[in-house]
């Protein structure tokens, strides 16, 4: 039984992008926001935490992911501000601002025990001698699994795991 889920799941943009390898639908297979919630979760114990990327455009729908997935509004979340391979400030695509974070939404089920409550809530590259630079197309970088691993025990599973990951289960792609 899981005591931490992972996910970054394949939302579904309507945005059509310039371009060979831009947007999330030429770097991997998309799903609904239907298939999302209905998506086969691994056992999971009672007290239990979620981790759950969302994206600007979706915010309801990932609070309904959230819901549907059987665990309590969100607590808190966690912010990657982005950089760029350079060290500067991430300038992303977004409808009426530039994005240059993104969020993970902190659910629970039960009352899963947290290991550190001096974590903040927001990580980035130039700050305690973070790297968290960007990646891949939805790569999340390693210090947030540190992070992860220094808030909660495991077991912990990932689901749409980028690659395996060494004392986590990974699922997906």
């Amino acid at each position: 039984m899981f005591k931490v889920l992972v996910a970054d799941p394949p939302w579904p943009f309507v945005d059509r992008l310039p371009g060979q390898n831009r947007g999330a639908a030429h770097n991997y297979p998309l799903l609904s926001v239907r298939d999302i919630c209905r998506f086969p979760l691994p056992p999971l114990a009672n007290d239990c935490v979620l981790c759950l990327w969302r994206v600007a455009a979706m915010q309801q729908e990932a609070l309904d992911v959230v819901k549907m997935w059987g665990f309590a509004p969100v607590k808190t979340e966690l912010v990657w501000l982005k950089k760029t391979v350079n060290g500067r400030r991430w300038f992303g695509m977004g409808h009426v601002l530039r994005a240059e974070h993104e969020v993970c939404l902190v659910a629970t089920r039960g009352r899963p025990q947290v290991l550190n409550h001096s974590t903040r809530t927001t990580f980035v590259t130039d700050v305690d001698g973070l790297s968290a630079q960007v990646g891949r197309h939805s790569e999340k970088p390693e210090e947030f699994y540190k992070i992860v691993e220094g808030l909660f025990e495991g077991p912990r599973v990932e689901l749409f795991a980028r690659h395996q990951r060494p004392g986590w289960t990974c699922l997906g792609d």
